[in-house]
């Protein structure tokens, strides 16, 4: 395993890790037109603007990218293992990536958003959530998730 910064040579895999984890992962968690929602969110145009302004980082497992996750100040974001690889760690280290970089800012906190399928690793990492969001999508379905933070002094 290797971890890398994010160079424009990778949006292609970081653009199908992110895709091919909601396809597989948010149905079991969200109605149609929320998991739509998550793909027009992370569209190819959406991507392309932001990634240039955010500290990114992925995950090379056998030459392959298998997770990604973005830093803009404190806030961690589109933040993806693919389904294959999750449950084995990654995540964890991945994720520990991203907060170094934040506690080198001098952040006092860090937060995130978390889709429904995702609060329990953020939970288990020590994040907890302050706020439930709710975005109404196409015939009458909701998004849900959670706003969560993590306080930097709980970091080791």
């Amino acid at each position: 395993m290797k971890i890398f910064e994010y160079e424009k040579g990778h949006f292609e895999e970081i653009y199908n890790v992110v895709h091919n984890t909601i396809e597989k992962i948010y149905p079991k968690y969200y109605p149609r037109n929320a998991v739509d929602f998550f793909h027009k969110h992370h569209s190819e145009e959406n991507m392309l603007e932001k990634l240039p302004n955010e500290y990114t980082k992925i995950i090379i497992e056998n030459g392959m990218v298998i997770g990604t996750g973005s830093v803009k100040d404190n806030e961690i974001g589109r933040f993806f293992i693919l389904p294959e690889y999750q449950n084995q760690g990654y995540g964890k280290i991945l994720l520990k990536e991203l907060e170094n970089k934040i506690i080198q800012n001098k952040y006092k906190e860090i937060t995130l958003s978390s889709s429904l399928g995702a609060v329990f690793f953020y939970r288990k990492c020590g994040y907890k959530y302050y706020d439930y969001k709710i975005i109404p999508v196409e015939n009458g379905e909701n998004l849900c998730y959670l706003e969560m933070v993590k306080e930097i002094k709980n970091i080791k």
